[in-house]
């Protein structure tokens, strides 16, 4: 039989793997979870300079990420930056969430249109 201790350090270990599982699951599913397309009317945008391939676009409500992000299936960040315009609109798909009182932002992933031309943008060829 397994003493006092050994089943608190069992416990211990059982609740960790869980969280790990959980965390994991969570990057691995976000993607799918959180997808969402907006329409956004893009203020302003600028380039992040702590880090390559990442760009900040802001909007009339939100600020948005747009990062190229493994676990988001993202790799297309310096193609879709030049195309935003301070003062247009356009429809985009995004992933992730927005918590106010952590510098996490929601993650553009491609632009679906441009609403100020009604013409679909050239999306690249998903792998």
């Amino acid at each position: 039989m397994l003493s006092g201790s050994m089943m608190k350090i069992s416990g211990f270990f059982a609740l960790m793997i869980v969280l790990v599982i959980i965390v994991f699951g969570f990057l691995f599913f976000e993607p799918f979870l959180t997808e969402k397309v907006e329409t956004i009317t893009v203020i302003n945008k600028e380039r992040w300079v702590g880090e390559r391939g990442s760009y900040f676009i802001f909007t009339e409500k939100e600020v948005f990420l747009n990062s190229n992000n493994y676990y988001q299936n993202k790799e297309n960040a310096d193609k879709i930056y030049p195309l935003f315009r301070p003062g247009s609109t356009y429809k985009v798909k995004v992933v992730g969430y927005r918590i106010s009182f952590l510098p996490r932002f929601r993650n553009i992933i491609d632009i679906m249109d441009d609403k100020e031309t009604n013409v679909p943008l050239p999306n690249p060829p998903r792998k």
